[in-house]
């Protein structure tokens, strides 16, 4: 009888792991820019401001230079989302609901709420003020000015609408030609505090000369309370 031939023992090759690690470190990378670039876009003109809790009760101060005039403070009036103005050249930032805090509370709110608006490239105020870039200054030599702002003495890029002011920023707009000193909102150089602090020690504003010695006094306020008419 013929004898039974024995299978012989043939071992599979084993599958390289060299092409998986390479996809997974790919796949690594990409998800690391993909992380970076929502963290960049989180930035953009509000830079990295969170802007105040419900409750909270913080103050920034504003001021408006057309062609090298400071315009009157934003009107006083009252808001049920919290962001309002007491006239003062204050934002007063008091938010009541989530639609005027956080990222909510922007320059943008504040003066939308005035019938005001402000762009990157344009202003139009309560007073009849309408300016959009390449309209000239006629009080500066008929030069084209243009759109621009500073937050604390620092020039600005991008849209100052979308800017979330913290408490005592400087925020200045202005519609000047380049090379004219944007300045600062005579409220800060004043030494004003705003309305509803009353007796207590003057809000810390950074000065807009970075050379400036800061004033360092300690600061409180009064306990909030839920207004129900315009102070």
């Amino acid at each position: 009888m013929p004898r039974a031939t024995k299978k012989k023992n043939v071992r599979k090759p084993k599958p390289r792991k060299s092409g998986t690690l390479g996809f997974a470190a790919i796949i690594g990378v990409i998800g690391l820019l993909g992380v970076i670039g929502i963290v960049a876009s989180k930035g953009g003109d509000a830079g990295a401001q969170t802007g105040p809790d419900i409750g909270e009760h913080l103050h920034a101060a504003l001021g408006i230079n057309i062609c090298g005039q400071w315009k009157a403070n934003t009107p006083q009036y009252e808001s049920a989302k919290g962001i309002h103005s007491h006239g003062d050249g204050f934002i007063h930032m008091h938010p009541y609901s989530r639609a005027g805090a956080n990222e909510n509370a922007t320059v943008g709110l504040f003066l939308d709420q005035a019938n005001e608006k402000v762009s990157d490239d344009s202003i139009k105020l309560s007073d009849g003020t309408d300016m959009k870039n390449g309209d000239k200054c006629a009080n500066l030599d008929n030069k084209p000015g243009k759109l621009r702002w500073s937050i604390n003495g620092e020039e600005k890029q991008g849209n100052p609408a979308r800017y979330i002011p913290s408490d005592r920023d400087v925020v200045a707009i202005a519609f000047l030609p380049d090379g004219e000193e944007i300045g600062t909102p005579p409220v800060v150089t004043s030494g004003q505090n705003p309305s509803d602090l009353g007796g207590q020690p003057p809000v810390s504003i950074p000065p807009a000369d970075p050379n400036a010695p800061a004033d360092t006094t300690p600061t409180s306020e009064a306990p909030a309370t839920t207004a129900t008419t315009t102070q």
